[in-house]
């Protein structure tokens, strides 16, 4: 019964997992709404910084890149960052999915390029890399933004 259970949820959330690759052009790609991640690392009382972020950063343009094409995405990410950030999020990915799936997605978000990854993935890296060490600690990688989203870690708290 259990079993049953366990393959029942996994079935679901395997059914709800967003493409890996979407293109530029998706709906999904563009502006800066609520977080489509709500995971692990998630929490609700970030999310005007995550939002500042992503305006000042990339102004919700998911496939975009800097002007010189080193940094990436919404959050402008480097490259070496959002490698780092797909091993940081594998064990939460196995934990949905299951490690088959996990390692699945995990291996098809490193062969692509970040300027093609689903918002959610988007979400989820900066939500990982922000929380990793502790709420609020990758606030270190967003310093270009620093006075005009001013994260308020006072109010961060570790419940979801």
């Amino acid at each position: 019964m259990v079993a049953l259970a366990l393959t029942a949820v996994l079935a679901v959330s395997t059914a709800n997992t967003p493409p890996v690759v979407v293109p530029k052009t998706a709906d999904s790609q563009m502006g800066i709404e609520d977080s489509a991640y709500t995971g692990r690392y998630y929490h609700k009382t970030q999310e005007p910084y995550r939002k500042c972020v992503a305006y000042h950063e990339g102004r919700g343009r998911y496939w975009g890149t800097s002007s010189m094409g080193k940094y990436m995405g919404t959050y402008q990410f480097t490259a070496g960052l959002a490698r780092g950030a797909v091993w940081m999020m594998t064990p939460e990915l196995k934990a949905i999915h299951g490690s088959k799936r996990g390692r699945e997605i995990r291996d098809e978000l490193h062969n692509t390029k970040p300027t093609l990854w689903h918002r959610h993935y988007w979400d989820m890296a900066f939500y990982t890399v922000l929380n990793w060490e502790q709420t609020g600690a990758g606030t270190k990688h967003w310093k270009a933004v620093e006075r005009r989203c001013k994260p308020h870690m006072h109010g961060w708290t570790s419940t979801r």
